[in-house]
């Protein structure tokens, strides 16, 4: 019999986690300095942005890599970006208040629990969500996804 394990999981996408990951600009507005029709997402401030936690993932010896931004935002995040730290499917998205996080949150254990997942784990530092998810079973101890929810915590 095989065991589940789902730990409290968070934010999604397709491509790793079911959305579709899409172009980010970080410039306010269209030539000219009038705002865009769709506002590209933008960081939340006073809460860890993805590009530190890829340091840290860096800084920790892990290889992250293909990090984009996914647009549009799942499920009520501000911003997100996902990609892969070791092989293992991550997913860091920004939340302007605990309300939409804890939704965020919710919403994504659903969406996982509809796809039968195995093993996946969501924690919190601020209001940035990390959800890792090893989808091709390349870590059955659990070592790697520690390793990049220890270096996350550390933010």
């Amino acid at each position: 019999m095989r065991r589940r394990a789902l730990v409290a999981i968070a934010a999604a996408g397709i491509g790793i986690f079911g959305l579709s990951a899409g172009a980010c600009s970080k410039k306010e507005g269209a030539a000219g300095g009038a705002p865009s029709a769709a506002a590209a997402p933008q960081h939340v401030d006073g809460t860890p942005h993805t590009d530190a936690a890829i340091k840290a993932w860096q800084g920790a010896g892990l290889s992250p890599e293909g990090f984009t931004a996914l647009t549009p935002v799942p499920f009520g995040a501000a911003y997100c970006e996902q990609g892969r730290v070791q092989a293992i499917d991550t997913l860091v998205c920004e939340y302007r208040d605990q309300s939409a996080l804890n939704q965020g949150k919710t919403e994504l254990i659903a969406q996982w629990e509809r796809e039968g997942v195995n093993t996946g784990v969501a924690y919190q530092t601020k209001l940035t969500l990390l959800g890792v998810l090893d989808r091709g079973r390349s870590d059955p101890n659990g070592k790697v996804v520690s390793q990049v929810v220890d270096a996350f915590r550390k933010l």
